[in-house]
């Protein structure tokens, strides 16, 4: 009898983000990505981890982590894990040199294997001779270099894990896909295929990213003034597209914002972005140019309030300001629970006299999920005898085993975070206990450096160790013109008695450096009484009480 082989879902069933896999067998765990998830609606976190309570009870048994790719929903919270949980971490050259420098501002050492599609790696040694749980990494198409698929073989047969792919028959940049690999597997058989469902509700197949690269001539041929193109930092090939349709009309490249700035260094360092030598020019030198001559490249296209593109829109940027005449294009897809402030960032832009264009006019942007017809071919190639679909919100998990169903896969198992699937030799079913799981709300600072619980116990330890403090401010409806306050509230926070004043002061200086049109948005000011305390809070007392800001509009 071989061994049963279990799957857990600790995040990305039942959400788009999060992304956290294990497969158990023979007192081993293989560990697959660890994702991060971005709040949609303002409650005051900036990221959203899975809660890995399981895996550190069990961290003896735990031999690797394997990560698919570079993306914050399957990367962001590997510093969280690696701190109680030190494992091999095996991934491909740009994930690694993505995920190192978020290691380094973490504090946490890791031993970081470098693979190459092709590659076979086992998850730490089993309790026979050699490890249960062994990882083919496999060449996929997505919208960031290196990303791979895993054929995990195991006793209850081979488990293809999809990563985010698409099937894209022009990529950009590398081989593409590797189908031939995965036909071969689906011919030797695979006993359960576990799919990308991202874009399972979408018809068709998606555009190949070939297509934005005219999209994005096109639109420069006709710009008479600055364009501003925001796009996801870590797509490298659409980074390369902006890159050679500006080099085609003579225009110097500016890049705004850190995540930006970040990627592509790294891009160029690791040889996966080619930037002529004349064509970088500093934010600054780029105020200084030609309209015709300049094209920027920027973050922002989520409508983030902080971003560089989000800062132009009001007016704010230390650097560079839009104006009539000036183009931006927003290279992107508006993610659901976005499309707010995105409305939000298009008004700014257009308030300033900026013409705004996006995917809706040329495709200028193309997803790097799969649709229907090319989740449909992945089936038929890999031939699995089970499905269990991934990364996904339920309804697209049930319209991506729908799919299958329609391929002729008899067995689908839809699971949801902390469902368990055991596989063994008589077949296959969802266990009645499942793991326990929840979400760790925090920011990047907690994720980085502390010992980080539950929601709820988050805010109890908090709450012990440093307290609360509310903020409150009455604006003018309209004007955002300060009324009354700010009226300060607080428990158990140490330096905060005899430093009323001065905490009063740096709240009112910040909201006072705010755009008149900043001031009327009034998440904008609840994010800013937030930040000022906290920076009162971290200078004078080195603590980080909870801080809640309030904004009465009168």
């Amino acid at each position: 009898m071989n061994a049963p082989v279990r799957i857990v879902a600790l995040g990305g069933l039942g959400e788009i983000g999060m992304n956290c896999m294990a497969v158990e067998c023979d007192g081993r765990i293989a560990v697959i990505d660890c994702g991060i998830l971005f709040p949609n609606e303002p409650i005051g976190v900036d990221v959203i981890a899975p809660d890995l309570g399981w895996l550190r009870e069990r961290r003896a048994q735990v031999g690797a982590l394997f990560l698919t790719h570079g993306h914050e929903d399957h990367l962001g919270a590997v510093p969280f894990l690696l701190r109680d949980v030190p494992v091999p971490v095996y991934a491909t050259r740009f994930t690694l040199a993505l995920l190192r420098p978020r290691l380094a501002e973490a504090g946490v050492s890791a031993d970081l294997r470098e693979v190459v599609p092709g590659d076979v790696r086992p998850a730490g040694a089993g309790a026979s001779s050699g490890s249960p749980i062994t990882a083919e990494f496999i060449a996929v198409t997505h919208s960031i270099p290196d990303a791979c698929g895993l054929a995990l073989r195991t006793p209850q047969g081979t488990l293809l894990h999809s990563g985010d792919f698409k099937i894209d028959p022009t990529p950009v940049r590398g081989p593409g896909m590797d189908l031939a690999r995965i036909g071969a597997l689906g011919r030797a058989g695979v006993r359960l295929l576990l799919s990308d469902s991202t874009n399972a509700e979408r018809s068709g197949s998606s555009l190949s990213e070939a297509a934005v690269e005219p999209a994005l001539e096109c639109t420069l041929e006709g710009a008479r003034g600055r364009v501003f193109v925001a796009c996801f930092a870590s797509n490298v090939h659409r980074l390369q597209g902006v890159v050679n349709a500006a080099r085609a009309f003579g225009r110097r490249l500016a890049v705004l914002g850190r995540s930006m700035e970040t990627n592509v260094r790294v891009a160029q360092e690791l040889g996966y972005l080619e930037l002529p030598g004349w064509m970088p020019v500093s934010p600054d030198e780029a105020a200084r140019l030609p309209p015709r001559e300049l094209c920027v490249l920027t973050t922002g296209t989520q409508g983030e309030p902080r971003s560089a593109l989000a800062r132009l829109a009001r007016g704010e940027h230390p650097d560079l300001t839009l104006g009539p005449g000036d183009m931006v294009i927003l290279s992107s897809r508006f993610i659901p629970g976005n499309e707010v402030a995105v409305g939000q960032l298009v008004n700014d832009l257009c308030r300033r006299g900026a013409e705004v264009i996006y995917e809706s006019v040329r495709p200028l942007h193309v997803s790097g999920h799969a649709h229907e017809d090319e989740q449909r071919r992945l089936i038929a190639l890999a031939r699995p005898e089970r499905f269990m679909p991934i990364h996904g919100e339920y309804r697209q998990l049930a319209r991506h085993a729908a799919h299958a169903a329609a391929e002729g896969v008899a067995h689908r198992h839809l699971l949801t975070d902390g469902q368990v699937l055991e596989l063994t030799d008589a077949g296959a079913a969802i266990l009645d206990e499942p793991v326990p799981t929840g979400r760790v709300y925090t920011d990047r600072d907690a994720l980085l450096g502390a010992d980080i619980g539950a929601l709820v116990v988050r805010d109890r330890r908090l709450l012990a160790d440093a307290g609360l403090c509310i903020v409150v401010l009455a604006v003018a409806r309209g004007s955002g013109a300060v009324v009354r306050g700010p009226d300060l509230f607080a428990r158990g926070v140490a330096g905060f008695e005899g430093g009323e004043d001065e905490l009063r002061g740096e709240v009112l200086r910040a909201v006072d450096e705010l755009s008149p049109a900043a001031r009327t948005d009034a998440e904008e000011v609840r994010a800013t009484l937030r930040e000022a305390a906290r920076r009162f809070f971290r200078r004078t007392t080195g603590k980080r009480p909870t801080v809640l800001p309030v904004v009465l509009e009168l």
